[in-house]
C-alpha cells in the first residue's frame, strides 16, 4: 500500500517544478490513484500549472482485483467475486466531469485506439494555452 494516492499530487508538484523550466509535463495515472487524490487537479487549475494528465482507466482498481483472486484461491472462496468491491462500474467514474468540476480542461472518456492521436492533439493546445488537460483513456486489465 505504500504510496496509493501518491500519483495525482507527485503529478502536479512535478509539473510546477516542468513550468518553471519550460517544459512540457505529461502524466499517466490510473484511475484508482486519481480516485484517490483527485483534488490535485484543482490545485493545477488554481495556480494554473500546465499538465496533460492521461487517467489510464480500466473501470477497476486491477491490482486489488488480481490479489482478491489470489486470496480467494488460497481460501477456497470463489475467485469469480474478485470484482465487488474493485471495479468502478455501475456507475462508471466520470474523470471528464470530475476534472471539468475541478476547472480543468478535459475530455473522455476515449475508447477507440483510433481516436487517441486527435485527444492528444487537442489536450496539448490547452497545455500550451497554460491549462490542466486531463484525457480519460479506457484500457482493458493486464
Amino acid at each position: 500500500g505504500g504510496g496509493l494516492g501518491h500519483g495525482p499530487g507527485a503529478m502536479v508538484g512535478a509539473a510546477l517544478a516542468a513550468r518553471d523550466r519550460g517544459q512540457f509535463p505529461v502524466a499517466i495515472c490510473g484511475d484508482g490513484d486519481m480516485q484517490m487524490a483527485s483534488g490535485a487537479l484543482w490545485t493545477a487549475a488554481h495556480y494554473k500549472i500546465p499538465l496533460l494528465c492521461i487517467v489510464n482507466n480500466n473501470l477497476s482498481w486491477y491490482n486489488d482485483e488480481e490479489h482478491q483472486i489470489e486470496v480467494a484461491k488460497m481460501r477456497g472462496r470463489p475467485p469469480e467475486n474478485a470484482w465487488i468491491g474493485t471495479t468502478t462500474i455501475n456507475p462508471e467514474v466520470s474523470f471528464t466531469d470530475l476534472a471539468r468540476g475541478f476547472g480543468c480542461w478535459a475530455e473522455g472518456p476515449i475508447e477507440d485506439p483510433d481516436d487517441l492521436a486527435a485527444a492528444l492533439k487537442r489536450a496539448v493546445k490547452q497545455v500550451e494555452a497554460g491549462k490542466c488537460a486531463v484525457l480519460d483513456v479506457r484500457c482493458k486489465p493486464r
